[in-house]
């Protein structure tokens, strides 16, 4: 009698929550609808458990092609998170320090830079405190035509790049302004942990996907298979042309300096994963920044997540109703993901979406709004 008692508790327990679930399921794809996102997939763990994974809608519009759980995304700017992880294991192996400055690995290079760089730092490059030219927006075919046109041989050489980007006049700070954001230092710091460590970032990415059991790979989801989720936008809303309605946009519609653009912020922000790939790299984030040593040293995790004010090393940082509340966003135009560490609440949430327009920017937050409330409150 015990035992069917108990067993009728378990199903109850078990019909509850998989209640709930399909209450959450169905109130995201109505937010997705709503905001004619075409397809995404989320993921929301503790420490050590994944309490919700799901996907949906359509891998292109105009197909009945239908998301599933283990397909990529572009992750973009999450990038610059996983490329500071690689380092802090470099920090922790003693090949590197945070403190290292650009000009200690490269002396040959001072002579031509402003003097207003000669100071630069690891932890600079990646916390976003230079006045390096941005490499987010428009205002980057400039730099980049400017650098081609200078180094018509060495078109794709991160190297030449940075030895260019470090003559260009710097940004000025508007007043109350004590970061600029702009991939440009991740582009030196490519340079400088491939300096300290003798291997490529294609390399260094190997073996933090082995170590971690992940496959992040560098470009587009098609990259890895053909079949993959499309990207889509709205090409009036982000300079791509006059349309207003929402079309694919693939990595091949990225040529001429967009070429360029894509390679040099590889270190910043051109990586695919899947949304369960994606937990599990946040997973063992959390149990770091909750004092274990796994991975890397819980010392480390708290530099690259609280290393300075409200973006450190590749994450953005605040205090939200009493927890440590880390988040980044990111978006090359045609895909749109995000991520969420919320340490006292225990609590990882990965969204991804393949398209990237205002709207389907909204759903997404209306989304996050709601898995927050439902998970970390």
């Amino acid at each position: 009698m015990f035992f069917i008692i108990s067993l009728i508790a378990i199903l109850d327990c078990n019909s509850q929550n998989l209640t709930k679930d399909y209450k959450v399921i169905n109130e995201i794809d109505s937010i997705r609808q709503r905001f004619h996102i075409p397809g995404l997939v989320i993921g929301v763990a503790t420490s050590n458990k994944i309490l919700l994974s799901e996907s949906f809608g359509i891998r292109q519009i105009n197909t009945n092609d239908s998301v599933t759980i283990n397909d990529y995304f572009h992750i973009a700017s999450l990038g610059k998170g996983l490329t500071s992880f690689m380092i802090g294991k470099l920090v922790d192996e003693g090949k590197i320090t945070w403190d290292t400055k650009f000009f200690d690995l490269f002396p040959e290079l001072k002579e031509s830079s402003r003097t207003e760089y000669h100071d630069l730092k690891l932890m600079d490059l990646l916390s976003m405190r230079t006045t390096l030219k941005s490499l987010n927006d428009w205002s980057v075919k400039q730099t980049i035509d400017g650098y081609n046109e200078k180094y018509k041989e060495n078109r794709f050489s991160y190297y030449k790049f940075a030895e260019y980007a470090l003559t260009l006049e710097p940004i000025k700070y508007d007043s109350g302004q004590f970061y600029n954001y702009t991939s440009m230092g991740y582009v030196l710091a490519n340079l400088m942990i491939q300096k300290a460590s003798g291997l490529t970032y294609a390399q260094l990415l190997e073996k933090t996907n082995k170590d971690l059991g992940v496959n992040f790979i560098v470009g587009w989801p098609q990259g890895f298979n053909k079949n993959q989720p499309s990207g889509h936008l709205i090409p009036a809303q982000s300079g791509w042309g006059e349309s207003n309605k929402l079309e694919v946009l693939n990595g091949d519609r990225f040529t001429d300096w967009g070429e360029d653009f894509l390679f040099y912020n590889i270190p910043s922000g051109h990586h695919s994963v899947s949304v369960l790939d994606y937990l599990k790299y946040l997973q063992v984030n959390l149990k770091g920044l909750i004092g274990q040593d796994n991975y890397l040293q819980s010392a480390t995790y708290d530099f690259i997540f609280n290393g300075a004010k409200e973006y450190s090393m590749g994450w953005g940082n605040d205090i939200v109703n009493g927890n440590h509340y880390y988040s980044h966003s990111g978006s090359a135009g045609n895909y749109y993901a995000n991520a969420i560490i919320i340490k006292e609440s225990g609590i990882v949430i990965s969204i991804m979406a393949n398209a990237g327009n205002g709207e389907t920017k909204w759903g997404l937050l209306q989304i996050i709004k709601y898995l927050e409330k439902k998970y970390a409150t």
